[in-house]
């Protein structure tokens, strides 16, 4: 009986080099599965392909419902999240470990400090444990965690803190076709618009259907969600969804990547989410957003270019048209050194000339602590711009000092992508927000701990004082934390094939 090798990292399961997109499924399934006898048919599987995309083609083109019813490129990560199979091996058991307190020290951390703040310092600690059972044709995983800050629960009490942040199976229908069906990751591209926000402690996932196929040049995925409130399984006529937090009622998503030559690739995704009206339940909102990434590859050169465009109704029904854009050009230096340069910028309205639709561009699902400075001023779109949109070019700087050590400082540069006009005000304030400067300290004494030591300040203006909507930008502003992640492997279990 073989070993099979399993790693677990931040709570996401790798093995071997996976195709961007789709988790790789190296097996058939048993045929007696009534499901997988079903869609063992190549023209069926590409039929129910073709139904899913085109049921997102039509929802791009459905008018709004509020009237029908008045109705070294940045890494792609993709929802692949369970380990794959051994393929020297009939059954698969996996159990593994992710130990994650991170101690922060804030004095200008998201909100500018003033004259009368002090300085907040805690602990927080994420435990995750990984579970993981693969045979011929299926996958089951689930990642169960608790989150607490230190101190928060009386220790001698009784309330719990434990939930499931994953819970699926994964049944393949065929050698390039699968299925993933529960509570699952999502993340595309470089996580911009979709990611699994593993900084923030208890991360984020989605309860839904995803439909993958995975080929040699490219990976096709099509993601659908429909959320309803507790107690829904009473219910016997209509649908509601207007739950105390920001969450969509529906989503739909399409993603595809394409490698079109050695040195160039082509990344194309869209998302449709639908939100229920604050104040009728037969009224929703559809927004949408389409676009997708091109990236060139030559020598150690590699540039990329992003662009989105959104449009359709935000959450409270206002017209949208927004965009965003991101240039990126990075390269390596000798051994040691890397470099990446570029720009992210969001749309925003213009403050001095208003019109009756919304410019200014969501990030959707997607992660901010790792594009807009780890300082996190800007996480929460549109309201941490005050709509104005933003501005931001960067430089990333990465200096590996041995196998084990990782030394990386970013620049950020902030400005209004749009004119803002404070209130009160009759013209627009100055467009320059500020400078955020990021130190990390990275160090891997073996494969499964992780010692981060972090370090960020800020130098900001007036101008941010009115876009943050309070404190004092002469005050310095700064941020620190150190964080430790340990993902042993506490169990592997493989049944050899049959002889």
């Amino acid at each position: 009986m073989r070993r099979r090798a399993f790693q677990s990292n931040g709570g996401q399961l790798l093995s071997g080099l996976h195709q961007p997109g789709v988790t790789q499924v190296t097996s058939r399934p048993k045929k007696s599965s009534v499901l997988c006898a079903f869609m063992k048919s190549e023209r069926i599987r590409k039929q129910l392909l073709l139904l899913f995309v085109g049921l997102q083609s039509a929802l791009w083109a459905q008018p709004d419902l509020a009237q029908s019813t008045a109705a070294l490129s940045p890494v792609v990560e993709t929802g692949a999240t369970a380990a794959a199979a051994d393929t020297t091996a009939s059954e698969t058991f996996f159990i593994g470990l992710e130990f994650r307190p991170r101690t922060e020290f804030r004095n200008g951390y998201r909100l500018l400090r003033s004259d009368s703040s002090s300085a907040a310092f805690f602990t927080e600690n994420r435990t995750r444990l990984n579970l993981s059972y693969q045979r011929k044709g299926f996958r089951f995983h689930t990642s169960i965690q608790d989150i607490r800050v230190w101190g928060e629960q009386d220790p001698r009490g009784t309330s719990g803190t434990f939930q499931v942040f994953e819970g699926y199976v994964e049944p393949s229908l065929g050698s390039d076709w699968s299925m993933r069906i529960g509570r699952q990751r999502v993340m595309y591209d470089n996580q911009r618009l979709f990611a699994q926000n593993d900084w923030r402690q208890n991360a984020g996932s989605h309860d839904g259907v995803r439909i993958m196929l995975n080929k040699t040049r490219y990976q096709l995925e099509a993601f659908g969600a429909f959320n309803q409130e507790a107690g829904a399984q009473t219910r016997f006529f209509g649908t509601d969804f207007s739950p105390d937090f920001d969450q969509y009622k529906a989503l739909l998503v399409h993603y595809g990547h394409f490698k079109l030559s050695e040195t160039f690739t082509l990344t194309t995704l869209h998302g449709t989410d639908v939100f229920q009206d604050k104040d009728s339940v037969r009224v929703s909102h559809w927004r949408h957003t389409s676009g997708g990434r091109a990236e060139a590859f030559h020598n150690k050169w590699y540039a990329t270019i992003a662009g989105y465009y959104q449009y359709g109704r935000n959450d409270r029904g206002t017209v949208l048209a927004a965009w965003y854009v991101q240039p990126e050009l990075s390269t390596a230096v000798g051994k040691n050194w890397k470099f990446r340069l570029g720009a992210e910028v969001f749309s925003g309205n213009n403050g001095l000339n208003p019109d009756s639709r919304d410019h200014a561009f969501d990030a959707l699902y997607g992660v901010n602590h790792r594009f807009l400075g780890s300082m996190d001023y800007f996480t929460n779109f549109p309201g941490d711009l005050n709509g104005a949109g933003i501005l931001a070019p960067y430089l990333f700087t990465f200096f590996e000092a041995g196998s084990k050590v990782t030394l990386r400082a970013d620049a950020h540069l902030f400005y209004s992508q749009n004119h803002f006009v404070p209130e009160g005000a009759s013209v627009a304030q100055d467009k320059y927000l500020g400078f955020e400067n990021d130190w990390l300290l990275r160090y891997r004494p073996n494969n499964f701990t992780m010692l981060d030591v972090g370090y960020s300040y800020g130098l900001f203006t007036e101008s941010m004082e009115q876009i943050r909507k309070g404190g004092n930008s002469q005050l310095w502003q700064s941020w620190a934390y150190v964080m430790v992640t340990f993902t042993p492997e506490l169990f592997c279990w493989n049944k050899g094939p049959k002889t």
